[in-house]
């Protein structure tokens, strides 16, 4: 094997037919907009004269003549062997070396562990804790096994759903509520549009507001305005809503036909055509009957408070070829009996199969699966789809020159 730096048209010809783990930040799209900001470094690994990986490094200039360098969850190899990232990541290393690297962090897109949907380590052919070995043995320092987020790249807890199943199974396989509440939105004739490059900040303004509430870490809506224009072509910027009134004309279908069941009962009892399990069956349609008539109060009220289109949750979605990733969303707290994240949730896995994609990323855990934890409420949404969990291992990070390294510490270059 050897490696050459690489042109852009061959790491977008790389790219474009790559099919395994590759985040957002090695996407050729996130390169076009890297670029023209920073200087990008592009190396190809060779096997004889395939090319089997690719790195894209970033550099960051620091007293003028060294730089910080970043790998952008690389490097993406074909046929993934630890051997060949091992060779790949020395390589890399002595390429930043000889461009005045000052340190160079990665935070690879691996998987360490595989873990079962309660979060316990699983047996699996995926395991791979040596890749740990493979980064300290070559002098990088592991920021360790964290449970937050510890750099803005990624989070090291990820839970994934296998979509490769018809959509009967999937449903079938998930937990009794969340099965109960994707066949219920059903029922409420929800709708879903797409958002535009205009209204980009109507999606911030939803998140943020959701982010605030549930205590997030925050993202700057700028950030996400950023991420929005730069991976445009590669994203689903969904908006979830309900017409009120065309809800309450099903509901008002459906009392008129309970009414109409309930009605002939009656009358057969009063005639003495009834039977015993009639009249059981009598007092349970009374109680449907009421409650259907509860639900057209309640859905009537609302409309009166906030108008005939109501919008209920807001999400982005990034896809590649490997897979469907739900980064970001948000919803109105007031609406919540309307469940538009559980409806949109359900939509983009069918938009995911629709892609021929295998599967759905509902991307970052802390990895604190116990109640006490900050974000145990959005672990048990995502659990409740019969996900599993990727534990992927952390942040790593190399000093090349330890004494301009303090240096630049102490002036706050670093």
């Amino acid at each position: 094997m050897q490696t050459s730096p690489i042109q852009e048209s061959t790491f977008k010809a790389f790219m474009e037919d790559y099919d395994s783990y590759s985040h957002y930040l090695h996407d050729a799209l996130y390169y076009d907009y890297i670029s023209k900001i920073q200087e990008v470094h592009l190396l190809g690994l060779y096997d004889d004269e395939e090319l089997v990986g690719v790195s894209m490094l970033s550099a960051t200039p620091v007293l003028r003549r060294y730089r910080l360098f970043t790998s952008h969850t690389g490097p993406l190899i074909k046929n993934f062997t630890n051997e060949r990232l091992a060779f790949f990541l020395g390589e890399i290393d002595d390429y930043v070396k000889r461009n005045h690297a000052l340190k160079l962090i990665h935070s690879p897109y691996h998987i360490y562990r595989i873990r079962n949907g309660e979060g316990e380590v699983i047996d699996s052919e995926k395991n791979n804790t040596e890749i740990v070995d493979i980064y300290t043995e070559l002098g990088y320092t592991h920021q360790g096994f964290t449970k937050q987020l510890v750099t803005e790249e990624l989070l090291r807890h990820q839970a994934i759903l296998d979509i490769t199943e018809s959509e009967d199974e999937l449903i079938r396989n998930m937990d009794s509520k969340t099965r109960y509440n994707t066949r219920a939105v059903e029922q409420m004739d929800l709708k879903l549009r797409y958002l535009d490059e205009d209204e980009y900040d109507k999606f911030v303004e939803i998140y943020k507001d959701t982010e605030e509430r549930i205590g997030f870490d925050p993202v700057s809506g700028k950030k996400i305005k950023n991420l929005l224009k730069t991976l445009k072509d590669r994203t689903y910027l969904t908006l979830s809503y309900i017409e009120v009134d065309k809800y309450l004309e099903r509901l008002n279908k459906e009392l008129d036909a309970l009414e109409a069941e309930k009605s002939d009962m009656e009358k057969k009892l009063e005639s003495g055509q009834g039977t015993k399990r009639m009249k059981g069956r009598l007092n349970e349609m009374k109680d449907l009957v009421a409650n259907k008539q509860k639900r057209i109060a309640k859905i009537g009220e609302v409309q009166k408070e906030y108008g005939n289109t109501i919008e209920l949750s807001a999400a982005m979605y990034y896809y590649n070829n490997h897979e469907m990733v739900y980064l970001f969303s948000g919803s109105y707290p007031e609406h919540s009996m309307f469940m538009g994240t559980n409806f949109t949730t359900w939509e983009m896995i069918r938009k995911a199969k629709e892609l021929g994609l295998p599967r759905f990323n509902f991307f970052g855990l802390t990895g604190d699966f116990t109640e006490n934890s900050k974000d145990y409420g959005v672990y048990k949404f995502k659990k409740g789809y019969n996900t599993f969990i990727e534990e992927l291992p952390g942040t790593f990070y190399k000093v090349f020159n330890k004494p301009v390294y303090m240096i630049a510490e102490k002036l706050n270059k670093v």
